[in-house]
């Protein structure tokens, strides 16, 4: 099926009269509410203005601090990212930087991030790596701790970094996302591990279904998410598999894999495209921080 993904867009009808300026205030107080709040930073990729937002713990640390880079969805822009305020308190106990990158539409790309990634199509990888390093050169950042957490189209871009950009991404998790069934370029240097999570009810990204962009013929179909985790699965070469069932969802790990990678699979059976606030009782962020905690860039190429 084709489609149109519009995650982040909103409709407002305001008709004539006084409701209609009540609600256009309404709208601009939630807007704002929604809109980024942290210091912005350009920088010239390539020779495009490309920009980032960043979160810096205000406690001191006595070591290198972990990088954690949140992909958004929608258009991409300056808004927060879902339990952003919780990151940011843990953010401030663990040592831990936060970016939030800001995407660019380039036409005709239907999305402001890049997807199926190709040697004439690199400008959203070459901006990712040009932000590490940028915030590298003003803060002390352990190298071997930079993760990634993407969010809708944010999740989908979160595998062209694992295609791309596996020697520099210890972990990636992600949240409503998926992949191309044929990537054009996909060849990482190392088993970067994984986590998914996906909604079986998401309208938007189908769980069940691959689909079709609406006029992005280049990205070709996407995939279906029991196929995506598969195509990790098979390319990691994962012995073991663990299953844990309850009504709400299934926990999937898939462990023993190749340079000691390991994939994790949340479906969750009764939740659409909104991000989900726990999994397994616990707040999705501190899940996604303990999967984290398992891994360096370092410690997985040394032991494959």
């Amino acid at each position: 099926m084709k489609k149109a993904l519009t995650v982040l867009g909103f409709v407002v009808a305001i008709c004539m009269g006084p409701l209609g300026g009540y609600w256009a205030q309404e709208w601009a107080k939630e807007k704002a509410d929604w809109r980024q709040h942290h210091p912005i930073t350009e920088i010239t990729v390539n020779g495009v203005e490309r920009k980032y937002h960043l979160f810096v713990p205000t406690s001191s640390q006595e070591r290198p601090m972990s990088l954690v880079v949140m992909l958004m969805g929608g258009d991409a822009g300056s808004w927060k990212f879902p339990q952003q305020g919780k990151w940011e308190e843990l953010a401030e106990t663990e040592g831990m930087v936060i970016a939030f990158p800001v995407g660019k539409l380039f036409p005709p790309n239907e999305s402001a991030w890049q997807l199926n990634t190709h040697s004439q199509a690199r400008h959203d990888i070459d901006f990712m790596a040009a932000m590490i390093d940028d915030i590298s050169a003003s803060h002390a950042i352990d190298s071997r701790r930079v993760f990634a957490v993407g969010y809708s189209l944010g999740s989908m871009f979160s595998y062209e970094l694992a295609c791309q950009m596996s020697e520099r991404f210890a972990a990636i998790a992600s949240f409503a996302g998926t992949m191309p069934v044929s990537p054009k370029s996909c060849d990482p240097q190392r088993n970067v591990p994984l986590m998914h999570i996906h909604g079986v009810k998401d309208p938007i990204i189908s769980y069940e279904h691959a689909w079709d962009w609406k006029d992005w013929d280049s990205v070709g179909t996407m995939r279906d998410i029991p196929s995506l985790v598969q195509f990790w699965r098979d390319r990691y070469n994962c012995q073991e598999e663990r299953r844990v069932v309850s009504e709400s969802r299934v926990h999937l790990v898939y462990d023993s894999c190749e340079q000691g990678a390991r994939v994790e699979h949340y479906r969750l059976e009764t939740v659409g495209h909104e991000w989900p606030e726990t999994l397994r009782g616990v707040s999705t962020h501190e899940v996604i921080w303990s999967f984290f905690s398992d891994f360096t860039t370092r410690q997985r190429v040394d032991d494959g």
